[in-house]
């Protein structure tokens, strides 16, 4: 008996070795499918001796892991991991809550699990390079490298690409099949592309057939043929710029805004744009962007335009081109220490802004600045230079002032005579030395003569170069008196002749008059100067404080004088400058006038025709006090200011042969409670005029008993109203609303909810109101202009308000108006409000009046990549509103 017990195991034993041996013999000659620990399946390149190696074996080692469950069954050769599941090959990873790999077909299966209320939890992500998937459940192949994805979320740039099926493939790309791309992020797309069919290049585009809009889960009647999504993650690329279409009444239907753009290079690109109406107007611009990191950026852009309006061959009709130029250039500091380069043109004709600008600032400013500016500093040495061009045009009058260029060279101040030791320094030590010199060239001209050769007839070009030499000594505190020597020369290259004619025909009287003629040379023409003078000031400061009360808040108030006194002097010696004046006849009763050679030039003439003397007044007034805040603890005043500046300000000439005083000017500057600020000025004149209005040589007080004849006064008012309105509520806001929660609780009980947020803050106020408490902001600015230079006086007054009001997170209100109360009628408004939809953005603006009177509203994708995506009303000035 226990003999055949033996046989039976041995038997036993045998056949399962046979099973082992056999398992193991397949295992081997198909390499793809070993199993080792610990959890690893060695590849074919482990045994490169092998002859008998299947083709469908995978090249390289694929691992796999799981926090849970691991089980190898050794019949159906596969591997199920369960929690937390990991498999690896290569720079493939694959994690889900449940995998089963199957060693016979070299693919793998993972997918999540639902819990109790339906939640999938543990969702496979496929992760390949820097792309990564994440889906309900996904099969893939290592031999193929493709796999399918069910219910797959990837994100494409700004966008979300859902589809219900996808293919993987070997080369990166995918095929997608009923999916959907959307750049908004909800659980449930408030909008979408439905896309059937769809090809992905992974950072490039996407490729689709027929698709069509829904919006909110609604489809809509908006198809199209085919799809192109551009994906661009490092760059922007070339392409085409879709035209807008659109109608207007007065330049009938149009397509506008379309054109190419190029991107050149990671920091330059170059759009070209065009617009073209039915009635014949056309636009073109060229706009170029370049940024430089740590260099430079800027933007560059030029348009051109042919408006028409009217009707060709009645005589409405009109053409006229315009143009319109803005650069902007700004260059790093530390690109390139000591020296800078910037642009900074806005140009235009007087004409295109009123035409073809949209912006309401441009409409109503009638300035335009351009300035393109080189400096260059030389580090440890007194020596600066720079060089720029400059533009100033009024749109209104169509003037234009150019300076082609400006160049100055300067240097500092310099004390030759002052030794390097420390300690006391000596009178003469205190010896100035400077240099500058000065080139310029100045065109004044029309809009319309801007780029013709008739530009030129009235340029100006001068050079100045001037060296003085002055000490400045201080014999007792706040009084000095500075001696002084300057050399000024100047180049030109016209100069002026004047000649009394006593029969001169006037072309624009018709008729024969004596009158004085100038007559102008042109060449080059040097006239210099030595110019000694003396000055001397004296500026004292006075102080007076008034001391409160210990209990008061106001601890003091500090009042601070500066007057001050001035005299200069400037001789005139025969031999220290060139020959520049010349006597006229002015008058037929043979009365001589002087005039300068150089008169009329930019720079003036170097030296005076005679000696010059005069004396300054000035008194500045500073007031401040120290203030205690309410509840202080700290014993610290705060200090305030209660006039920031209050001066005054003449001169007399002394050498004058009448009319000596100059006129009283007043200024004053104050900001109370950090928010109101006052400026005002005002001028009077210590002379009287006569029944013409024409300033006469007696006093004003002779004539009339009054010190002083009242010529003008400016005022203006600056706030904030928010602020002031709130003051110091802001702080107690708190405090203000429990206060009223505890005296309006039988009101708010009343109320639903209580009438408490859910904070717990109160909604009324102690009267049972309700609390206002919407953001808001109005800037108000209010302008006073008296002048009276003569008889007829000119009053002007000004209100302008601006601010936004916040209505709720995603809602806002901005608004710019004002009131001009001499011409009583209100100035351009524009009114915008604007309504965050979470992937959309909703805007509305109007411009009720002026020149610009329209409305625009718009309802857009936010997202760039879908930029086209939106929907466009508007009516404006070109219509008849």
């Amino acid at each position: 008996m226990y003999f055949f017990k033996e046989i039976r195991f041995l038997l036993v034993f045998l056949v399962m070795m046979r099973c082992y041996l056999s398992f193991s013999q397949e295992h081997v000659i198909r390499s793809d499918s070993i199993i080792t620990p610990p959890d690893t399946l060695i590849p074919r390149t482990v045994f490169p001796n092998l002859r008998h190696v299947s083709p469908d074996a995978i090249d390289k080692q694929v691992n796999y892991t799981s926090a849970g469950i691991k089980r190898n069954d050794l019949e159906k050769k596969t591997a199920t991991l369960i929690d937390q599941a990991v498999v690896t090959y290569g720079n493939i990873e694959i994690k889900a809550d449940s995998i089963v790999f199957d060693m016979v077909t070299n693919t793998v299966f993972a997918s999540g699990i639902r819990d109790s209320t339906g939640a999938v939890h543990g969702s496979p992500v496929f992760r390949e390079g820097a792309q990564e998937y994440q889906s309900d459940s996904l099969i893939y192949n290592f031999v193929t490298r493709k796999a399918i994805a069910y219910n797959i979320v990837t994100k494409q740039q700004d966008g979300l690409l859902h589809s219900s099926m996808t293919k993987l493939l070997d080369d990166g790309t995918s095929n997608i099949s009923r999916s959907t791309y959307s750049t908004c992020d909800a659980d449930h797309p408030h909008f979408y592309i439905n896309l059937p069919k769809a090809k992905v290049y992974p950072g490039k585009k996407i490729i689709s057939g027929p698709g069509n809009l829904v919006l909110e889960g609604i489809p809509l009647p908006l198809a199209i043929p085919f799809g192109f999504f551009p994906i661009q993650k490092k760059r922007a690329a070339s392409g085409i710029l879709i035209p807008r279409v659109g109608q207007e009444q007065q330049r009938g239907y149009n397509l506008t805004e379309g054109g190419y753009y190029f991107a050149i290079s990671n920091y330059y690109d170059l759009a070209v744009k065009g617009s073209i109406y039915t009635n014949g107007t056309w636009i073109l611009t060229a706009e170029s962007n370049y940024n430089k990191l740590y260099k430079y950026n800027g933007r560059f852009s030029f348009s051109y335009a042919n408006n028409v309006s009217g009707h060709k061959g009645l005589p409405d009709y009109t053409r006229v081109t315009n143009y319109k130029i803005g650069w902007s250039y700004n260059q790093n500091p530390k690109a390139r220490p000591g020296s800078r380069f910037s642009a900074s043109v806005n140009m235009s004709s007087s004409g295109y802004d009123k035409t073809n600008s949209y912006s309401v600032a441009e409409h109503v400013s009638t300035q335009r600045q351009s300035s393109i500016s080189y400096s260059k500093v030389w580090e440890g040495s007194p020596f600066n230079f720079s060089a720029s061009m400059n533009h100033s045009q009024n749109v209104r009058n169509k003037t234009v002032s150019l300076n082609l260029p400006k160049i100055n060279f300067n240097m500092s101040r310099i004390y030759p005579l002052k030794g390097k030791s420390p300690g006391p320094k000596k009178w003469y030590q205190e010896l100035q030395f400077q240099y500058s010199a000065a080139l310029d060239n100045q065109i004044g001209t029309y809009d319309s003569l801007l780029f013709t050769k008739h530009v030129w007839n009235n340029m100006r070009s001068g050079f100045r170069h001037e060296a003085p030499l002055s000490l400045q000594l201080r014999p007792f505190r706040n009084f000095s008196i500075s001696p002084q020597v300057t050399y000024r020369g100047v180049l030109y290259t016209q100069k002026y002749e004047k000649r009394w004619v006593p029969d001169y025909f006037n072309p624009d009287l018709n008729r024969r008059m004596p009158m004085v003629v100038t007559d102008t040379s042109r060449g080059f023409f040097y006239g210099h100067a030595i110019n000694p003078s003396i000055s001397a000031s004296f500026n004292p400061q006075i102080y007076g404080t008034f001391m409160f009360r210990p209990e008061s808040r106001v601890q003091a108030i500090r009042h601070v004088m500066k007057p001050g006194i001035s005299y200069s002097y400037i001789p005139v010696f025969k031999g220290l400058s060139s020959d520049m004046y010349r006597s006229v006849q002015r008058d037929t009763l043979g009365h001589f006038t002087e005039y300068s050679i150089f008169g009329d030039n930019i720079f003036g003439t170097p030296s005076l025709g005679k000696r010059s003397s005069s004396i300054s007044f000035s008194l500045v007034n500073i007031v401040e006090a120290k203030v205690f805040a309410r509840n202080d603890t700290t014993g610290k005043p705060e200090k305030v200011k209660i006039i920031d500046n209050f001066s005054i300000n003449t001169s007399y000439n002394i050498f004058a042969d009448s009319m000596k005083w100059s006129p009283v000017a007043m200024a004053m500057r104050t900001t109370l409670f950090n928010n109101l600020g006052v400026s005002a000025n005002a001028n009077f004149s210590l002379y009287g005029i006569n029944e013409k209005g024409q300033p006469t040589a007696d006093f004003a007080l002779k004539q009339n008993h009054k010190l002083m004849r009242f010529t003008g006064f400016n005022a203006s008012l600056d706030f904030d109203l928010g602020e002031l309105l709130r003051g110091d509520k802001k702080g107690k806001q708190g405090s203000t609303r429990q206060q009223a929660g505890q005296r309006g609780a039988t009101a708010m009980d009343r109320s639903p909810g209580g009438g408490r947020t859910d904070t717990g803050e109160s909604l009324y106020d102690e009267w049972g109101y309700a609390i206002f408490d919407v953001p808001w902001s109005m800037r108000v600015h209010y302008n006073l202009s008296y002048q009276k230079p003569s008889l007829k006086s000119m009053l002007s007054q000004t209100l302008s308000v601006s601010g936004n009001v916040t209505l709720t997170k995603k809602t806002a209100i901005t608004y710019t108006s004002g009131y001009d109360l001499k011409e009583r009628k209100i100035t351009m408004t524009n009114i915008g409000i604007t309504r965050d939809l979470h992937c959309w953005t909703m805007s509305f603006n109007w411009v009720p009046n002026g020149t610009l009177k329209m409305w625009n509203f718009t309802i857009r994708v936010k997202s760039s990549v879908l930029a086209d995506l939106k929907y466009e009303r508007r009516k404006d000035f070109h219509d008849e509103y």
